[in-house]
């Protein structure tokens, strides 16, 4: 489990003045999966994995695993490419959001090197303090001690412009780089490496993907083959070749090791000879180790060791893709991990705090493909699927099936079983309403169902075979429907949800109001005042109408929309939720924004002004119990303490050192766990007000450096605070000062 914890970056710039502060305050915290490794590099005695969930480094000795994400300094959380340098620093290329360097003896990162922002750095080499970068856009030479790039080399001989890297080494004075077209090299003492004509070529090979230096042999792997270079011709020679795919290409205990498509590996004895290395099979290996005394194995589920005990089994999600979640009454997370069938599926996550498990096919489920998350009424976990109907966990753990067998479920297809269902939801009463994809919305009355209605889609003003999306309830049992391509539909069953002759339905689209931003809408949201949310690709609505039962007609009082024109990260709503206080938080694809009770954008959460873990916000839910907002992305999970809002302190609440030693240059007074820009005033024993600091949108902490109004160090004594925020409500506490000796 990638788990981070951190404060928001505008008490990170503090930080430096207030080290414990960090430590105090637990604002930010993300989990990511760091199965799927890309690269792997043995360093210091050290396994260090490029995942597509941040940096994994394992200690075979302690048997025990350090996670680093951009929390903890990277430039972003999907590594694809490692290389260490002769002083001792790591360099870590991510996919679109800059390089990292990493110097393990203050066990720190450098601030992101963002010359390579929105490129993807698949490869790289240092030697000679500098950096070659492969990116899409070339090979750069980035100069360690200036953090400058000194130059790019976009052709390489006779190869395409700005062609696919694979990999990169420096041997013999010269650099190598695996193209998709083959191999290409020069020598680093030419004047001129931006002349195509400075580099040799050798396309033969066809696609290559690994390169590594065996002692003074250079070898490269192809889709089946790997091929030696042999001096005397200037060129590579066939050393291995079959009709297996070559998945890796490694070394350890003096050999030359590949791996194979069907989890075989086989050893290098001698030029051209290859013969079986005895392992146990590992299947989807992505990257081999070099030279040492084991071989590590970076597969898509994780590391695994040749002659080494193999590292402890992940406890994390089966990847990073986060999108409907689900709290259960005791605490535990359930997450899916896709929408719909367009998206690579990995199952349903379930976190119980500390442990995550994956629940799949290869664990007895149907499907990967579970998109939506609901309880019914004796809290049973109903889990809809895309393609297998409703999964639904029983007090056992055990999984129970609902389709088009057993229930009024449809499928569609050929053989009309493909059971689709986009979302799930409990009504006051406990029924069960799903959204059937392509048929209509279903009612149940339960597990298993004594009664159930299907509503097709011509009764909810929909052509046949159209898709419907969420489903929200009204408190007066009115339904509101998104769909994929028309709108939104207002759907009354007239309190008689098994009786159709009393049926309602309205479609909202551009035609019935041509201020709704788009027919093409993903999430609703209907808040405690009244006001329907709708989220489309084009922006946000706010409408506040009134639904006449009689008249059998919706009036809008209000509309109001929201873009990126004014205010919002992006355009491209994807999730709407509300938290406590009455704030609507936005999940865009452009990053995180919150709104006023009022209406009012107050301020964004982007990758660039604070800790959310990735911009491409799918789903949120709020946590009331703890005040916590749980964001999910595609690029892993990121939960927000939102501080407490009681009126006295309580367990997030923290003030920090407390007794306070007043000193010219010391550390300030911290208090953390603040509600979101909550202000502060500081009185003495008489009530007397002493000092007040401004709350800042966004961020749940602020300094004091002991000062009162007038900016003169107060005296020794207690004093009491009170923060505020801007709804009125106020955490109140107190501490000590103690003046300097």
């Amino acid at each position: 489990m990638g788990n981070y914890r951190i404060l928001p970056l505008l008490v990170l710039l503090g930080a430096a003045l207030c080290p414990l502060c960090v430590a105090a305050q637990e604002e930010w915290t993300g989990y990511t999966s760091m199965r799927q490794i890309s690269q792997v590099l043995v360093f210091g005695g050290q396994v260090w994995s490029a995942t597509a969930g941040g940096v994994l480094r394992f200690d075979p000795g302690q048997q025990s695993f350090t996670r680093y994400t951009r929390l903890e300094g990277l430039a972003g959380n999907h590594v694809l490419s490692l290389a260490a340098d002769e002083q001792g620093d790591l360099w870590f290329g991510t996919e679109g959001q800059g390089l990292s360097r990493f110097r393990p003896a203050q066990n720190q990162f450098d601030p992101p090197f963002l010359q390579f922002r929105d490129l993807r750095i698949d490869a790289l080499a240092a030697a000679g303090g500098r950096v070659f970068v492969a990116t899409d856009r070339g090979i750069s030479v980035f100069l360690a001690d200036k953090e400058e790039v000194r130059e790019t080399y976009h052709r390489l001989g006779d190869l395409a412009k700005d062609i696919q890297i694979n990999d990169l080494v420096v041997h013999g004075r010269a650099l190598w780089a695996a193209t998709a077209e083959g191999v290409a090299w020069a020598a680093l003492d030419q004047p001129n490496l931006q002349d195509p004509e400075s580099w040799t070529t050798n396309r033969y090979l066809g696609p290559t993907s690994n390169l590594l230096v065996h002692g003074d042999t250079l070898l490269a792997s192809s889709v089946h083959n790997v091929y030696a270079f042999d001096p005397q011709v200037n060129g590579f020679v066939s050393d291995y070749g079959d009709t297996l795919r070559v998945l890796g290409l490694g070394s350890f205990q003096g050999r030359a090791v590949v791996s194979l498509e069907n989890g075989g590996f086989l050893q290098r004895v001698g030029p051209g000879m290859w013969t079986r290395q005895p392992a146990p099979v590992i299947t989807q290996v992505r990257a081999l180790s070099h030279g040492d005394s084991a071989l590590w194995v970076g597969t898509r589920e994780g590391l695994r060791a040749l002659a080494a005990p193999n590292p402890p089994p992940p406890s994390e999600p089966a990847a990073n893709q986060f999108y409907e979640m689900k709290l259960l009454r005791w605490g535990e997370l359930w997450a899916a991990s896709v929408p719909n069938d367009f998206v690579t599926p990995y199952g349903l996550y379930q976190f119980d705090g500390t442990r995550w498990q994956v629940h799949d096919k290869n664990t007895g489920l149907p499907s990967n493909t579970l998109v939506s998350l609901e309880t019914d009424a004796a809290d049973r976990l109903w889990v809809g699927t895309w393609g297998h109907g409703v999964i639904i966990r029983d007090s056992s753990g055990a999984w129970q099936r609902l389709n088009h067998n057993n229930s009024p479920l449809r499928g569609i297809g050929g053989k009309q079983d493909f059971v689709a269902i986009s979302d799930i939801t409990r009504d006051s009463t406990g029924l069960m309403w799903l959204a059937n994809v392509q048929i209509g919305l279903v009612v149940m009355d339960g597990f298993p169902p004594d009664r159930g209605l299907v509503i097709e889609n011509p009764a909810l003003s929909l052509s046949p075979k159209r898709d419907i999306g969420q489903v929200v309830i009204a408190p007066a049992g009115v339904k509101w429907i998104s769909t994929e391509t028309d709108g939104v539909i207002l759907f009354d069953d007239g309190s008689t949800p098994f009786d159709p002759a009393d049926d309602f339905s309205l479609l909202l689209n551009q035609v019935f109001d041509e201020r709704l931003t788009s027919d093409r809408v993903g999430a609703l949201l209907l808040d405690r005042g009244g006001r329907l949310w709708v989220a489309t690709n084009s922006g946000l609505n706010a409408v506040r109408g009134t639904y006449s039962r009689a008249g059998r007609s919706f009036s809008v009082e209000s509309w109001r929309t929201y873009t990126a024109d004014n205010g919002l990260p992006s355009s491209e709503i994807n999730a709407l939720e509300q938290d406590d206080l009455g704030h609507i938080w936005v999940g865009t694809e452009g990053g995180l924004a919150r709104l006023s009770p009022q209406g009012e954008v107050e301020f964004t959460f982007t990758t660039n002004n604070s800790l959310l873990i990735d911009n491409r916000v799918k789903s949120l839910l709020f946590d009331p119990e703890k005040r916590e907002l749980w964001i999910g992305t595609f690029d892993g999970l990121s939960r927000l303490h939102l501080g407490e809002s009681t009126s006295s302190g309580g367990d997030g609440l923290s003030v920090y050192p407390n007794p306070f030693v007043l000193e010219s240059r010391g550390s300030p007074l911290c208090f953390a766990g603040l509600p979101l820009g909550a202000s502060l005033r500081i009185f003495s024993l008489a009530g007397e007000l002493v000092a007040q600091l401004d709350g800042v949108p966004g961020q749940g902490s602020l300094l004091w450096r002991g000062q009162n109004q007038a900016g003169v160090l107060v005296g020794s004594g207690v004093y009491f605070f009170v923060a505020t925020d801007e709804a009125g409500r106020s955490i109140k506490g107190k501490f000590a000062v103690v003046g300097s000796q």
